[in-house]
C-alpha cells in the first residue's frame, strides 16, 4: 500500500544548480536551450519563496496544539470562576476595586437580563430629545425606553461595586460558554476526524511550474505521459521532494492554474 503523504513529508526545497541533471531535465522536456538559464532562475525564485513560506508556516502552532491550548484556557476560566465564587466577606469587600475595569466592558442590558431580580441593575431610559430649540407639542407618557450605553456607565460602575463577585463570576461563566463553543468548532473543521490533508506546498509549487511551462510556449496538460507532467515530476524530484501521486494531482492543479490566470477557456 502506497504511503499517504503529509505536508510534514516535504522538506525545505533545494535550489536547482546549473549542472548535468538540469540540462537533462531541459532536454527531456524539449525546452529550447535559450530558455534554460532564465527558467532555472525562475525556478530558484520559486524555491526561495516556498522555503520562506514553509519555514514561517512550521513555526506556527498546529490545530492539535491550538485545541489543547483552548482546553487549558477553558480549564483556567472554570477554575477562576469557582475560586471567585468561594470568596468570603473580606474578598467581596476588596473586589469592589474591580469595578472601574469590568463595568465599562459589560453591557447594561446584559447586567439587567443576567440579574433580573436585582434592583441595582442599570435600567432602560428614554432616548434623549433632540436639541432643536423648540419645545415638543406633546410628550408621550409611554415613550420607548432603551439601554443607552454611553448614558449608563455610572449605573454600571455602581452595580459592579454593589455585586462585584456575582458580576465577575457571571462574566467568567459567559466566557466559559463561549470557549466551550470554540472547542466544539474545532470538531467541525475539515479533516478534524482524520482524512487526507491537502498537500498545499506541492500543489502551489505545481501551479507555478505549470505557469512557467505555459510561459515558454508549452501546452499545459495532464496524464502520466504528458510532457507537462514529466517536467513537473522532474523538477519536484530535483527540489528534493517526494513525487508519489503527483500525476493524479495534475488535473486539479491545471484547473486551479487556469482559474488563477484567467485561462478557463483554454
Amino acid at each position: 500500500m502506497a504511503k499517504r503523504l503529509r505536508n510534514e513529508d516535504f522538506p525545505i526545497p533545494k535550489r536547482i544548480p546549473k549542472d548535468d541533471a538540469w540540462e537533462t531535465i531541459c532536454k527531456i522536456a524539449e525546452i529550447p536551450s535559450r530558455d534554460w538559464e532564465r527558467l532555472r532562475i525562475r525556478l530558484n525564485n520559486l524555491v526561495d519563496a516556498l522555503a520562506r513560506w514553509m519555514s514561517t508556516d512550521r513555526t506556527l502552532p498546529d490545530r492539535k496544539s491550538d485545541r489543547e491550548r483552548v482546553k487549558e484556557i477553558l480549564s483556567h476560566i472554570k477554575a477562576a470562576a469557582a475560586q471567585t465564587d468561594k470568596l468570603g466577606p473580606a474578598g467581596h469587600f476588596v473586589f469592589k476595586a474591580i469595578s472601574p475595569f469590568v463595568a465599562p466592558m459589560l453591557a447594561a442590558q446584559w447586567m439587567n437580563e443576567t440579574f433580573p431580580d436585582d434592583d441595582y441593575t442599570p435600567q432602560r431610559s428614554p432616548a434623549p430629545e433632540e436639541s432643536s430649540g423648540l419645545r415638543p407639542l406633546r410628550t408621550s407618557i409611554r415613550a420607548a425606553e432603551y439601554f443607552i450605553e454611553e448614558h449608563s456607565l455610572e449605573a454600571r460602575y455602581q452595580f459592579v461595586g454593589h455585586a462585584p463577585v456575582r458580576v465577575t463570576v457571571a462574566a467568567l461563566k459567559k466566557i466559559e460558554e463561549g470557549l466551550s463553543e470554540v472547542l466544539h468548532a474545532f470538531s467541525l473543521q475539515p479533516r478534524s476526524k482524520g482524512g487526507q490533508e491537502p498537500l498545499l506546498y506541492r500543489h502551489y509549487a505545481i501551479i507555478n511550474l505549470i505557469k512557467m511551462w505555459d510561459a515558454i510556449g508549452k501546452q499545459a496538460s495532464s496524464g502520466p505521459d504528458s510532457a507537462c507532467t514529466l517536467f513537473c515530476l522532474s523538477v519536484v524530484d530535483a527540489m528534493g521532494w517526494p513525487s508519489e501521486g503527483l500525476s493524479s494531482t495534475m488535473p486539479d492543479a491545471i484547473k486551479h492554474w487556469r482559474h488563477l490566470s484567467g485561462k478557463n477557456n483554454r
